[in-house]
C-alpha cells in the first residue's frame, strides 16, 4: 500500500457513509437474509454471527475509534504512536468482521490497517479516524435494526432465591447419581 491508496481509501469511506446513511448496506441485507459468503456460523444458523458482529462493531464504535480520536488530541502522543495503536487495536477485527459477513465494511477496515502508515499528519489521522468512527457507528445502527431482539423472551432473569433452589436441586441430583453409581463423591 502507498500514499495513493490512502487517498483512495479516504474517498471510499466518505462515499460509503453517504451510501448507507439512509440505505441499508448490501452486506447487512445479505446477513439479515442468512447469507454469509465465508460460510461462518454453525448448525445452519447465523444468530451467533450476529451476536459476535454486534459486539465487535460496537466495540470499534464506542471504544476504539473515539479513544484514538481522544489520543490524537494529546501532545504526548506522536503520529508514529497513533499509527501503531491503530494497527494494534484493529488487527484482529479486520479479518474477523469480514469473515462474519460484513464484507464491505471489513475490507475498508483492512484497507485502513494497510494504509495507516501513510498518514502524514495528526490532522489527517484525525480526519480518517473520524470518518471510520462515523462509518462504524452507522454500521452499528444497521446491525441493531436487524438483530432479532424478540429472542430475548427466552432468556428470563431469575432471582437469587430461584438460583439457589436450582443449585440445590442440581446438587441433590448429582449426589443421588453418585450413590447410584457406587461413587462417594
Amino acid at each position: 500500500m502507498n500514499r495513493e491508496n490512502l487517498l483512495i481509501l479516504k474517498e471510499k469511506i466518505k462515499d460509503k457513509i453517504d451510501q448507507i446513511w439512509l440505505n441499508e448496506p448490501f452486506d447487512i441485507y445479505a446477513l439479515k437474509n442468512g447469507y454469509i459468503p465465508s460460510g461462518a456460523g454453525i448448525n445452519d444458523q447465523y444468530f451467533a454471527v450476529l451476536v459476535m458482529l454486534g459486539g465487535l462493531v460496537r466495540g470499534l464504535g464506542i471504544h476504539t475509534f473515539p479513544q484514538l480520536l481522544e489520543f490524537a488530541k494529546e501532545e504526548d502522543f506522536a503520529l508514529k504512536q497513533l499509527k501503531f495503536m491503530t494497527k494494534s487495536l484493529i488487527r484482529v477485527d479486520c479479518g474477523v468482521i469480514e469473515y462474519f459477513g460484513l464484507t464491505s465494511y471489513g475490507k475498508l477496515l483492512k484497507n485502513l490497517y494497510d494504509c495507516i502508515d501513510h498518514v502524514e499528519s495528526k490532522d489527517e489521522f484525525t480526519e480518517i479516524i473520524n470518518s471510520m468512527f462515523t462509518l462504524t457507528n452507522r454500521y452499528q445502527l444497521w446491525l441493531h435494526q436487524i438483530f432479532p431482539w424478540k429472542l430475548s423472551v427466552f432468556f428470563k432473569k431469575t432471582t437469587p432465591e430461584k438460583l439457589l433452589d436450582t443449585y440445590n436441586k442440581l446438587n441433590m441430583q448429582e449426589s443421588l447419581n453418585c450413590k447410584a453409581n457406587g461413587s462417594s463423591d
